[in-house]
């Protein structure tokens, strides 16, 4: 098959492309939304009460949302916010985090992570990647300082890496491990879901994660003080009771909070989407896995590696090529033959195009660009941090991205549409490889 598919002349040189129709485009949860989503706001909104802590009919779904995410990972506690982004501003203040402090965290990561690090005052301090794509523990000590109040692990395209090492030298260091679980809800690494190895961790219900909302965001973890302060700084700056009444005599919950609270018709839709979760990540996975075994003897492409198969999400496949010439003639080759996702979508695509997920392409990350006036790097109480961004910064990183693609699955892509994926990359594959 594979010297066939080899002989065969490509699109790009004026061949038939192995496909006429777009993929359907990468939003994974969204693809399963149905009826069941549909009454679940039409039931708040009957209620007329899509405010959490009070209404005319108020029917608690936040406050269920919360105990069943937490029930599903098996950790304590659970907070429901309005997005990944604000769940990382509570997580980050929950640990104390402010200035004069280090951050030590990967640089592939999504935009909203370094944010909320600069956001909170504090300077990050970046660690290259392993073959995982994730943090690499080898290099997370030689970064670490006196300084160093947190790291930051970031579970990227649903899959974990070297999470337990991570944790073992935080620990030996006395320092807390955020895990940033905004592409990972229902992730696993043996046996353990994504969010219950770190201190406290953060998901987000954005449109293109695994589940979703629209919006919205958790933050999860089994201490209780953590979760107190997370809990004030997403509301008005202090703890509620049962009851919903703000509570002020906490003084480590006395904070300013940032009015990030999830709101009734969120909370509704991702109790649903939470039902449907391990069956979207499950049909992610059996379509990924399908096509890396199909492409498992094409010379010179590496996958990369994820320790615990069964665990992953499934929802992202990233190929390395020996050559960056090799990659961009792939990612060219294959949207040529017709793997291209519809309107919305954007895979697949060279790791150049992938924007913001990489440190060097955020502009005021790389020129210590502040908030308001001044910023962060320039504080007397920051001065001690000598750190850089630019390109080179994470060079294991910056080689492989250089050299590789990335194709989103789709959560609802039939037989037909992996057979046709595998038949182009293996095609194009056989030329460029």
């Amino acid at each position: 098959m594979q010297q066939t598919l080899q002989r065969e002349r490509l699109a790009l040189d004026g061949g038939r492309p192995v496909r006429a129709k777009p993929l359907p485009p990468e939003w994974c949860g969204a693809h399963h939304m149905d009826g069941a989503e549909l009454a679940a706001v039409e039931r708040v909104v009957r209620a007329r009460s899509p405010f959490r802590y009070y209404g005319l009919a108020l029917q608690r779904e936040a406050e269920q949302f919360e105990r069943e995410f937490a029930a599903y990972l098996g950790v304590k506690h659970a907070l429901g916010v309005n997005s990944g982004t604000a769940a990382l501003q509570a997580a980050l203040a929950a640990l104390g985090v402010g200035f004069g402090d280090e951050v030590v965290l990967p640089g592939y990561f999504w935009v909203s992570t370094v944010a909320a690090v600069v956001r909170s005052g504090a300077i990050p301090v970046l660690v290259d990647s392993d073959a995982t794509w994730s943090i690499d523990p080898d290099k997370v000590e030689a970064k670490i300082t006196e300084r160093t109040k947190a790291i930051i692990t970031v579970h990227m395209g649903g899959v974990i890496g070297r999470v337990a090492e991570l944790v073992r030298i935080a620990r030996r260091h006395g320092l807390p491990v955020l895990e940033d679980c905004a592409q990972a809800a229902g992730a696993s690494q043996n046996g353990r879901k994504a969010g219950t190895f770190g201190d406290i961790a953060i998901f987000s219900f954005q449109l293109n994660k695994h589940m979703t909302a629209g919006e919205g965001g958790m933050v999860v973890t089994n201490e209780a003080a953590l979760y107190r302060r997370a809990f004030a700084v997403h509301d008005l700056g202090y703890f509620r009771n049962a009851a919903g009444r703000l509570e002020f005599s906490d003084p480590d919950a006395q904070l300013w909070g940032i009015g990030a609270r999830m709101s009734e018709l969120t909370a509704a839709v991702a109790r649903v989407q939470l039902a449907k979760l391990d069956g979207i990540c499950r049909r992610m996975r059996t379509a990924k896995n399908r096509i890396k075994a199909a492409l498992a003897d094409l010379p010179g492409v590496r996958m990369r590696e994820v320790l615990d198969p069964a665990g992953d999400a499934g929802s992202f496949l990233y190929l390395t090529f020996a050559t960056r010439a090799q990659s961009l003639r792939f990612v060219e080759g294959v949207r040529a033959e017709g793997i291209v996702a519809a309107e919305g979508g954007m895979y697949p695509i060279h790791f150049d195009d992938w924007g913001l997920h990489i440190y060097y392409n955020i502009p005021s990350l790389v020129a210590k660009k502040g908030i308001g006036a001044r910023s962060v790097w320039d504080l007397a109480e920051n001065a001690g941090s000598d750190v850089s961004y630019g390109k080179g910064t994470c060079p294991v990183l910056d080689s492989r991205l250089a050299r590789s693609v990335v194709m989103c699955v789709a959560s609802n892509l039939t037989d037909d549409d992996v057979a046709d994926i595998v038949a182009a990359f293996r095609k194009v594959g056989g030329e460029v490889a």
